[in-house]
């Protein structure tokens, strides 16, 4: 079975020869490396890679299948992608692998209207899928919505890329047993005005702990991590400074203090499995950013996300991840009562991550794909 995955496998050799823009261009924002480095992985069947810009003929004739790796795409920020997808998948014509599609929206409560072109395109992916794999009941009622029922809660794949089956288990001692003495902070979304109290907080102790931010998204805080102030405007560093500034502290009086910050903390990463290896010398990671904190996870360390959406809301219940209410997190004093707070239970994740993994499995090999040994690693002898 030849595979077509529509993305990149996780990670780019020699980034440190491409330029920010083009790895933007060809990923987006960062976290996406997480679940398409879970897919490449866990196909074994022969791969290639593809684009919905990819030529139609070429793709088809050569893979057998397609495979959608997905985020957040019921999104209508990406709205405008999405008539191109659907004339993709029409005009390629090949049955369709679809996981860890999401939606997303203010909360769970919102009643998600998807338009025209995103109706096109999930139709066309429906009718050459067995099953659509989403990331939770709010994404498959959104779908329901528009007469597409053939799905199953799956989660993200990037849940499955530590192979461990007591995965759960090192962390829950992990996250209840021993104080952080450093610290990952994965957040960093300038935009969002709601979020700038978090955002401010977790700069705090961050401050307080020995310890990185690692940024995701957008372009220009990519390329602050990655090569400094460079082409970007003194106005944008200076609204910046401003969102991020937590009360009084030396690192924040002056812009160039500022930046000496940035230079101090920020990080980026553009290979998944460097990534994972990083965040594993570091006793906990927590923040808005989902992947961010699903690769900590996957590291072997409590990465605790705050949710504050119907995305994160959504992945966070099915996944079973440490995560904590943004409300919550926002009256916590210390990082020792955000443990405190955070819903998690080890044995719990190890019994859900088996049985997820079981179900992903199964759909994979439905299509006729080869699956790759780890998974089974996860599901162990798994009951029920």
């Amino acid at each position: 079975m030849r595979v077509g995955i529509i993305g990149n496998p996780g990670r780019f050799q020699n980034s440190f020869e491409m330029s920010t823009e083009a790895l933007w261009k060809a990923n987006n924002n960062t976290g996406n490396l997480a679940f398409r480095y879970a897919v490449a992985n866990h196909i074994a069947s022969e791969k290639f890679f593809f684009s919905s810009t990819s030529d139609p003929d070429l793709v088809r004739d050569t893979c057998d299948v397609l495979v959608f790796p997905s985020a957040n795409s019921l999104n209508p920020e990406s709205e405008h992608t999405h008539a191109r997808r659907a004339k993709f998948v029409e005009a390629v014509d090949l049955p369709c692998l679809v996981v860890g599609l999401g939606a997303q929206a203010p909360s769970l409560d919102h009643e998600l209207k998807l338009k025209e072109d995103t109706k096109r395109w999930m139709k066309a992916v429906s009718e050459r899928s067995h099953i659509i794999g989403v990331r939770g009941e709010y994404t498959a009622a959104a779908l329901a919505n528009i007469g597409i029922k053939n799905t199953a809660v799956l989660g993200c794949p990037s849940l499955l890329i530590n192979s461990t089956p007591t995965l759960g288990e090192i962390i829950h001692q992990k996250l209840r047993h021993i104080a952080p003495q450093n610290l990952v902070v994965t957040a960093g979304m300038p935009k969002k005005e709601h979020l700038k109290n978090i955002e401010r907080r977790l700069i705090s102790f961050l401050l307080q702990h020995k310890g990185v931010y690692v940024t995701q998204s957008p372009l220009r805080l990519v390329s602050l991590a990655r090569e400094g102030q460079g082409e970007i405007s003194d106005e944008w560093i200076d609204n910046l400074h401003r969102y991020l500034r937590p009360r009084i502290h030396r690192h924040f009086q002056s812009r160039s203090q500022f930046m000496t910050f940035i230079r101090q903390y920020f990080r980026v990463f553009f290979d998944a499995g460097a990534w994972i290896e990083f965040l594993s010398s570091f006793d906990m990671s927590i923040g808005t950013r989902m992947h961010g904190n699903m690769l900590a996870t996957q590291a072997g360390i409590p990465g605790i996300c705050i949710y504050h959406d119907s995305r994160t809301q959504e992945l966070c219940s099915v996944t079973a991840i440490p995560h904590i209410s943004k409300n919550k997190f926002l009256k916590a004093r210390n990082i020792q009562e955000v443990r405190s707070e955070t819903i998690f239970d080890g044995k719990a994740f190890d019994k859900n991550r088996a049985r997820i993994a079981r179900e992903y499995k199964a759909l994979i090999i439905k299509n006729g794909i080869e699956v790759s040994d780890s998974l089974d690693s996860i599901i162990g002898d798994l009951k029920g």
